[in-house]
This record gives structure tokens, sequence and C-alpha cells, in this order.
């Protein structure tokens, strides 16, 4: 009896280790996981601040009378403080090009740009409006 005892008793550390490798397996997934969610969410937090720059900006240039509306008033324009703190090597470009349309109106293009953590830039947000002379 005394043989069975020590069996079942060796059995039992074998399935404790057994039981600890699975856990700490599981556990390195889960921490992998949770690192790629928390990288994921960075990202989407990071992507919504540019589209909100590139909205507040759009809607600053639209407010521009459109006799003063052109390229070199454009260039004034920049990225607020907070955004060019958040979005790493941020860049700005703003366009008015003219339109051959019978309708006389500019084509206002907006795109932020920014750098992800490894250095490379990330697809940029864009923006394009439309003003016609009323």
């Amino acid at each position: 009896m005394k043989h069975a005892t020590n069996h079942r008793r060796a059995m039992t550390v074998v399935e404790t280790i057994v039981a600890a490798a699975m856990l700490t397996g599981m556990l390195a997934v889960c921490l992998q996981m949770l690192g790629a969610v928390a990288a994921r969410h960075r990202t989407t937090e990071t992507r919504q601040l540019a589209i909100r720059e590139a909205a507040n900006l759009m809607e600053r240039i639209s407010a521009i009378p459109w006799d003063e509306l052109s390229p070199e008033t454009v260039d004034r324009v920049e990225l607020s403080e907070s955004a060019s703190r958040r979005l790493t090597g941020a860049e700005l470009t703003v366009d008015v090009a003219e339109s051959t349309d019978p309708i006389e109106q500019r084509r206002i293009t907006l795109s932020i740009r920014w750098k992800d953590r490894s250095g490379e830039f990330v697809r940029p947000v864009k923006l394009t409006a439309w003003r016609a002379r009323r």
C-alpha cells in the first residue's frame, strides 16, 4: 500500500509541474496579446488625433475669405502645439488649386503624416474640400 501512495504522490508532482508549465505558457501568450492590443490602441488614438487635427485645420482654412485663399496663405497654417507634440515627426501639407470648371472654385487638399515608434512614416490622414466663389 505504501508503494501506491508514493506512486500517487510522484504523479501529483509531475501533474503540478505540467500544469505550471502550461500556465506559464498561457500567461506568456496572454501578455503578448495584451501588448499587441495596447500598441493597437495607441495607434488608433494617434490616428484619431491626426483626423481631429486635420478636420480643425480644414475648418480654419475654409474660413479664410475667398480672395485671400491661396497657396501662400495656407503655407502659414501649422499644426497645433499638442498635435506637434504627440505626432512624432509630423509633416503638414496643404495645397490650394484652381479649378478649370465653369464654376470658379478651389480644391483644398490637406495631408498630415507622422512617424511610428520604429521611425517609419505611417499612412497619412488626408482631407479634400472644395470652395466655390459666392
